[in-house]
């Protein structure tokens, strides 16, 4: 009894050790699916009336994506002879208001424009967020809605979140034909993307990367633009900001070289980073996309 009595308070510590380990691992992984969560959580929103963008009158459309989506957006026709659109989508939980200054431009040279809620954004359904992989779903479904309104030449632009959509399209079924890509401020990979914001060992981030990939029903490795792009055959105008690391290390220049495009180029925004490109690169990066554009 007496030995018994001695060895009992040596045990003690470790079964407190024991306690605050699993208490540790609990929260560890409670934090990854709270930030998990929230990453992925939708953002909802209704969208102010519009009735124009660059003179020219909106109309409110919707289609439905081949897994049951609704998707919305506003159809901008330009000249009544325009055969051309060009699907204009915004970045993470950014809806379609984002993209009017981009569709003012185009429409200005002759294109039609779609802005599109993609899922879990705006008055789209709110589903939740994935990186751009299911919104790529979104994008195949408004080409062919655009095809079956008279369309000829399809065409996408991108920011961020829908950039990486559009580069998945290429390496999903039926992938649309599209007429030219520009991609603004895509991620390379989103391992590099997940550890550029969160800047800790990524041990620590596994958790949030494990329950994303539970909300959402995708693997993770499958979401590298880098690697999908080399499907991409459209003729490809990547813009970047010269200071932005978020998208991964060099990510703009990774993703050109890997493009399978015959026709691709690039325009860097000094001085910044992974902001809105549009407004922050002026007339430099309006001219220099208009001379892509000229002979499509």
């Amino acid at each position: 009894m007496a030995a018994t009595a001695e060895s009992s308070p040596r045990r003690r510590p470790w079964r407190r050790w024991r306690v605050w380990g699993v208490l540790l691992f609990l929260v560890w992984w409670g934090l990854g699916l709270l930030g998990a969560h929230l990453a992925t959580g939708p953002k909802p929103s209704e969208v102010p009336p519009r009735t124009q963008i660059g003179g020219h009158a909106i109309e409110a459309v919707t289609t439905t994506t081949e897994d049951g989506v609704a998707v919305k957006g506003w159809l901008v026709r330009g000249r009544p002879s325009s055969e051309g659109c060009v699907v204009l989508a915004a970045g993470i939980r950014g809806n379609r208001t984002a993209m009017v200054d981009r569709a003012a431009w185009y429409l200005g040279r002759g294109w039609s424009t779609l802005l599109v809620d993609l899922r879990g954004t705006g008055e789209s359904a709110a589903t939740r967020i994935t990186m751009g992989w299911h919104e790529a779903r979104d994008l195949r479904a408004w080409a062919t809605f655009l095809g079956a309104n008279g369309f000829l030449r399809i065409a996408v632009h991108g920011q961020s979140l829908g950039a990486a959509a559009a580069v998945y399209t290429a390496v999903q079924a039926s992938p649309p034909a599209w007429h030219f890509v520009v991609l603004e401020a895509c991620y390379a990979d989103i391992h590099e993307a997940v550890a550029a914001r969160l800047p800790v060992p990524s041990v620590l981030a596994w958790p949030l990367v494990v329950c994303s990939e539970w909300l959402l029903g995708i693997d993770a490795d499958d979401l590298v633009p880098v690697r999908a792009i080399a499907r991409l055959q459209a003729a490809t105008f990547l813009i970047t900001g010269a200071l932005d690391e978020q998208g991964g290390a060099d990510a703009a220049a990774r993703l050109l070289a890997a493009c399978g495009a015959t026709k691709k180029q690039r325009y860097e925004v000094p001085d910044v980073g992974h902001i809105d490109l549009w407004p922050a690169g002026g007339d430099g990066l309006r001219r220099r996309l208009a001379g892509f554009l000229s002979d499509r």
